[in-house]
């Protein structure tokens, strides 16, 4: 079957520009279907005025045409599509209540279609009947063209990356969803007080935490649905955080995108201070949460008996390899395993004959306050076994956060 056969044999059922076009959507660049389908009927048209014409061409698909044909020059009234049902007549008026619809702010979208099962059925039909060698898929089409016409209603810009929002424009309902993507902003955060856990509690044993004072402002600038903070590790809720904590906060569901960070930054208060905030993305969030970084530590250490400057010497020698079993006070939520950890340095400072000062650099996952007093023998060495002697980790503050790079 040729070209003007297969255009043809289309045009026995009424078919638009677009459908008539589109199933030689890889023939020739550099033209929409819909100039392709123009350009098919009229040489069909041509072929129909010559009087050796025999085929069976529904002549409605030529209503607007004047034949010189005398048989064939009775004007036919158009009758809608048999294959998308006149669909691409109606995306303007799409484009037109997307345009009016400014629930959310946005720049850029991403936009796709629900298709009825009868339309698809349709398409498929007429593939049965004349081939698929060059075409394009409705689906296609619709997304592409609805996506144009958005573009120039909106002043926003399509983008398949990381868009504002995803629009999905149901044609069977005649409905359109418009679904906002999350904000992200990264910082580092300094948490200046101790008895703040890092993220939001289930229960409200704790009045609020670093998660909600960051984002209480940036909720109130954007009018989200909700957020979470992705941190770089996290401390204990009674130990302080003096290094600088990389984070990134994500606003699910945002009805306004732009924020002066600066200015909300200053709202956010006196327990938790933040910094170098700015846009980020969701792989920056999986690179923070993979991240395995050294940390600094500097602890308060009680002894239950006194202890000499010279039993501290003794400290030194844990410099190594750390084999800790699953702290008890965690066992609740996490699994009993055996871990190897390193004690890359430490430091030591006699305050008085029960209490001493210790500067810890340690290997990601290494747990502190354990190092310190043995978890009753779960953590070995420790500094307990060591100094004989039992030893409690009263404060804990994060001095600082190797981050590599």
């Amino acid at each position: 079957m040729n070209l003007l056969e297969k255009t043809l044999r289309i045009l026995e059922q009424p078919a638009c520009d677009n459908c008539l076009g589109r199933q030689f959507g890889q023939l020739l660049s550099g033209f929409t279907n819909n100039e392709r389908g123009k350009l098919l009927r009229t040489i069909a048209a041509m072929s129909i005025d010559n009087e050796d014409y025999k085929g069976a061409a529904d002549m409605s698909n030529f209503h607007d045409y004047a034949f010189h044909n005398l048989e064939i020059k009775a004007k036919t009234a158009g009758k809608q599509c048999s294959v998308c049902g006149d669909i691409f007549a109606r995306l303007e008026k799409y484009a037109e209540k997307i345009a009016k619809n400014r629930q959310y702010g946005y720049k850029t979208f991403l936009i796709g279609t629900r298709l009825s099962s009868g339309l698809i059925e349709k398409e498929e039909a007429l593939w049965e009947r004349v081939g698929i060698d060059y075409c394009e898929p409705l689906k296609a089409e619709i997304n592409r063209e609805i996506g144009k016409l958005a573009e120039a209603a909106t002043k926003a810009r399509f983008s398949r990356k990381n868009p504002d929002v995803n629009m999905i424009v149901n044609f069977g309902s005649g409905r359109i969803e418009i679904t906002p993507n999350p904000i992200f902003i990264y910082g580092e955060y300094q948490k200046l007080k101790r008895g703040i856990p890092q993220t939001r509690w289930p229960s409200k044993k704790y009045r609020t935490s670093v998660e909600e004072i960051i984002a209480k402002p940036f909720m109130l600038a954007t009018r989200g649905r909700g957020h979470k903070l992705h941190g770089m590790g996290r401390e204990d809720i009674d130990a302080r955080c003096l290094a600088w904590r990389p984070f990134v906060l994500e606003i699910i569901g945002p009805k306004k995108r732009e924020t002066a960070m600066k200015k909300l930054a200053g709202k956010i208060g006196k327990e938790v201070k933040v910094r170098n905030l700015r846009p980020s993305n969701i792989e920056e969030v999986r690179r923070i949460k993979e991240a395995r970084t050294d940390k600094t530590y500097r602890a308060v250490v009680k002894c239950n008996k006194p202890a000499s400057k010279e039993d501290l010497e003794k400290i030194k020698s844990i410099v190594g390899e750390i084999s800790q079993r699953t702290p008890k006070r965690v066992l609740h939520r996490r699994a009993d395993l055996r871990r190897k950890r390193h004690v890359k340095q430490i430091k030591y400072k006699y305050m008085d004959k029960k209490t001493f000062l210790l500067e810890i650099r340690g290997e990601a996952g290494l747990y502190i306050k354990e190092l310190i007093s043995g978890d009753g023998g779960r953590t070995r060495p420790s500094i307990s076994e060591l100094l004989k002697n039992e030893c409690t980790c009263k404060e804990l503050d994060v001095m600082k956060i190797h981050v590599k790079g």
